[in-house]
């Protein structure tokens, strides 16, 4: 992976179905919850902008209009582009969908339920790698109570949900990652007992893979309490 590279391109991963959010998920994208006046999938985007990027690939499951519309407002800072998921089957499974569009670039990938206030991982993630020209992930610091809800990284690996504890940076949604992650999961594609356990036993394949730690303030809006949690947050000094 050379740290030559410019990293432009992004993708951005939003094919779940929003169970929590039922039963208003059923017409409303996740993606499309609010914090404060703008949906959740508006901050990811912003930060990915900020950070310079310039094209940017949704992974969607169906009934996404609203956000594709709600992206014409982006049409002139950054290049956007769509590939329909129709049956959620994991982040690995939705990564392999953008092999086309990173090519043998580096990228980004961004979870759509992850937020972050006060600082952008994005661009934490593209100066480490522009320092050191290796993978990365973003961590962030948990609650020693939560961390067995978490991919914690320790040792230089990740282990999902711990039963023990390991250590409190957990894996929370950025990654930097180069084209070899696709040969890893075509490896996997039918070897893996779960979704989740599946792309971190590709994430470990990774040589040298690092953890650039955040300190911006960071949120799950995947379920109403994270939502809730951020738009506190937001309005912290207007309440």
């Amino acid at each position: 992976m050379s740290h030559n590279s410019k990293i432009s391109k992004a993708v951005v991963c939003c094919g779940g179905k929003a169970t929590r959010f039922a039963p208003i998920s059923r017409t409303v994208p996740k993606e499309m919850m609010p914090i404060a006046d703008k949906p959740v999938i508006h901050y990811i985007v912003q930060e990915l902008i900020d950070a310079g990027i310039k094209d940017i690939l949704f992974l969607i499951g169906t009934d996404r209009g609203a956000l594709q519309h709600y992206m014409d407002a982006f049409s002139e800072n950054v290049n956007i582009y769509w590939r329909r998921v129709p049956v959620p089957r994991g982040p690995a499974d939705n990564i392999w969908h953008a092999k086309s569009f990173t090519g043998d670039d580096n990228f980004i990938t961004a979870y759509c339920d992850d937020v972050f206030f006060d600082g952008n991982p994005t661009s934490e993630l593209i100066e480490d790698f522009k320092q050191h020209g290796k993978p990365a992930l973003t961590v962030y610091k948990v609650p020693r109570k939560d961390c067995n809800n978490y991919g914690i990284f320790a040792l230089g690996k990740i282990v999902e949900k711990p039963k023990e504890y390991i250590g409190s940076m957990a894996a929370v949604g950025r990654y930097l990652l180069s084209s070899e992650i696709f040969s890893y999961i075509e490896e996997d594609k039918n070897d893996c007992s779960s979704v989740e356990i599946c792309f971190v036993k590709q994430l470990n394949k990774i040589k040298n893979l690092r953890a650039v730690p955040t300190n911006a303030k960071r949120f799950d809006t995947g379920t109403p309490q994270g939502l809730y949690m951020a738009n506190k947050y937001f309005f912290k000094d207007s309440i």
